[in-house]
């Protein structure tokens, strides 16, 4: 069932199957109380072979995955696993057990427990057991591991990071009386606002070139779907959706100024346009009323994973390095320049892979203690995964490689 749905909705169904197994049982073993033991058979039955199902489908793929495949035997995660296999396949045998005890003459008398009402109170015992294993084992995988690597976020984040930066550039053409120059990175800010699908996307300065330093997609696009992605979801939807719209308007007023310096007949007419716009990018990014990391943590993301973003190149390099450790990508969102190799290192003592979301790359297994590179040779988002500890979407161990002109 992974294959359709990945391990993280996979997780999510079978939690949600095995809750309503466990209410199953306990109705049973009311029904059983009241002596109405035709209820009690039917309602145990239908539990013990719906969880056959989730066990074939999910459980044992899962555990095949991380613990075999992946050859992970150590960790709180590999442990409740192995530990939840065992008493989920004893529960499950138990119940078989009893199932065909009540239903059936086929197990023989010498095996047949006199004790009925014990073996029945322990299998509910077992099970609630083995719920709370399975509980154990969705919480360390996909709520205790940290914060998910948002890909919107990321992405809105690197956009505000491009806007202030080329209002910058801007600036500093002011400072060299280079109204081309100026005008060129008007078309900048102008292009990396609207993105491709924009409008006004295109050879705003004419000088026969469209010039573009971000992938083409745009900011406006990245706030959209950066609010589309967390915000409905998020307590402060509301406080969302209000920064969104202020950074909106200053993305847009940032476009204008940028227009106004494209139509600026010199200098001093171009000055305010640029001393404006130069203003309003540091706001979009450090604003104390309303910037983009305000925006990203009402959506319902930490400061902790703006600490795992970090720019690893300097100026002209051409390597960057990604530890795999402790079933972590460090860092988890790194950023370079186009044409850099980066190396994967694993420093875990079990395998992993560097696979991408989209099939771009994949390391397959890397083994302990080896390493795996690729060259990133075009500007864009690549959100990649461990396929034995991770999945798509920045589930569990995932990291992104944001990668500029």
């Amino acid at each position: 069932m992974q294959i359709f749905l990945g391990d993280r909705l996979a997780g999510d169904i079978n939690l949600a199957a095995q809750i309503l197994i466990l209410i199953g049982l306990w109705i049973g073993f009311y029904f059983a109380r009241k002596k109405q033991f035709k209820r009690h058979s039917v309602i145990q039955t239908s539990m013990v072979l719906a969880n056959i199902f989730f066990i074939l489908t999910i459980m044992v793929t899962s555990f095949y995955s991380y613990v075999i495949r992946g050859g992970t035997t150590a960790g709180i995660v590999a442990y409740l696993m192995i530990f939840h296999g065992i008493i989920g396949t004893l529960a499950e045998l138990t119940g078989i057990y009893l199932i065909l005890r009540m239903n059936t003459s086929v197990i023989p008398p010498k095996l047949r427990v006199k004790n009925f009402k014990l073996v029945m109170r322990c299998l509910l015992g077992l099970w609630t057991l083995v719920f709370l294993g399975g509980f154990s084992i969705y919480y360390a995988r996909y709520i205790a591991t940290g914060p998910t690597v948002s890909i919107p976020a990321a992405q809105l984040l690197q956009a505000s990071n491009d806007l202030q930066i080329h209002a910058g550039e801007m600036q500093e053409a002011l400072q060299r009386s280079d109204l081309t120059a100026a005008r060129r990175h008007a078309e900048h800010l102008i292009n990396l606002v609207e993105g491709k699908q924009g409008a006004d996307y295109g050879d705003a300065d004419g000088d026969g070139k469209v010039e573009d330093p971000g992938d083409g997609t745009g900011a406006l696009v990245y706030l959209d779907r950066a609010l589309t992605a967390n915000g409905k979801s998020s307590a402060n939807s509301s406080q969302a959706d209000t920064l969104g719209g202020q950074i909106k308007a200053a993305m847009l007023k940032v476009e204008s100024d940028a227009k106004g310096v494209i139509g600026a007949k010199d200098l001093p007419s171009a000055a305010p346009f640029i001393k404006d716009a130069v203003e309003i990018t540091a706001q979009i990014k450090n604003s104390p009323s309303a910037n983009v990391t305000q925006l990203i943590r009402a959506l319902g993301l930490t400061p902790a994973e703006f600490s795992l973003s970090t720019t690893s190149q300097p100026a002209g390099g051409t390597t960057a390095t990604v530890i795999l450790q402790d079933f972590v990508y460090t860092p988890r969102v790194l950023i370079v320049k186009k044409d850099t190799t980066v190396t994967f290192r694993n420093l875990d003592k079990v395998k992993h892979t560097v696979t991408s979301d989209t099939g771009l790359f994949d390391s397959g297994d890397i083994a302990a203690g080896q390493s795996f590179t690729h060259t990133f040779n075009q500007a864009g988002t690549f959100p990649y995964y461990c396929v034995f500890h991770g999945d798509k979407g920045g589930v569990d161990m995932a990291g992104v490689i944001q990668v500029q002109p």
